[in-house]
Formats: structure tokens, C-alpha cells, sequence
């Protein structure tokens, strides 16, 4: 970490703040559709319907959107926390996962 560096001022903080609540809101509707996965009788869940391509489409690109976002947190998180290694590695994993997700994208439209 820089010792130096200016304190964050209130639209720096309101930016990290909005981007915690995006990761908070994203993980409590995962476990929410997982908890409805789990309580449903088998074969009736969400995950046991068929979803229509358009849907699947939109998954796997808000899947790559949200990977390339957590490599750039990741890029972020190496230059601020003075852990360059780890967080370095984790923003490539992450850009890795992002050129999969839009390899299954593109996969699955046919292009």
C-alpha cells in the first residue's frame, strides 16, 4: 500500500460502496436461486427448466461482463494493496474466464 497516497474522497468512496452493494446484490440472488434449486421438488427447480436460447444468451454474456469486472477489480486491488503477485494472477485467471465465458457465447450463437 502507498503510505502516501491522498485519502478517498466521498465519489471515490460512493463508487466502491456502489460496487460492493452490485457484488452483494449479484451473490444474494445466486443464493436465492440456489435455495429455490434446493427446496424445489426434483426436476421443478429453476436450473431444471429448460431456459430459451435468448435467456442463455444474456447469461453468458452478463457472465463474461462480470468476469472482465472482477479482473479489473483484481488489476485495481494489485496496484492498491502492495500483494502484486496475487492479485495480478487473479486478474489474469479472471480474463481468462472472461475469453471462455465469451467463447461459450459465441459457441453457442453459431458464430
Amino acid at each position: 500500500m502507498n503510505p502516501h497516497a491522498p485519502e478517498p474522497n466521498t465519489e471515490q468512496i460512493t463508487i466502491w460502496r456502489n460496487l460492493l452493494d452490485a457484488f452483494a446484490q449479484l451473490s444474494a440472488a445466486w443464493e436465492a436461486a440456489a435455495e429455490a434449486q434446493r427446496a424445489a421438488e426434483a426436476g421443478k427447480g429453476p436450473g431444471a427448466i429448460a431456459m430459451p436460447p435468448d435467456l442463455i444468451i444474456s447469461f453468458s454474456r452478463a457472465s463474461r461482463e462480470g468476469a472482465d469486472t472482477l479482473a479489473g477489480v483484481a488489476a485495481v486491488l494489485s496496484q492498491q494493496s502492495g500483494k502484486t503477485d496475487q492479485f495480478s494472477e487473479v486478474a489474469e485467471l479472471q480474463r481468462a474466464a472472461r475469453d471462455a465465458w465469451a467463447h461459450a457465447h459465441d459457441a453457442f450463437e453459431g458464430r
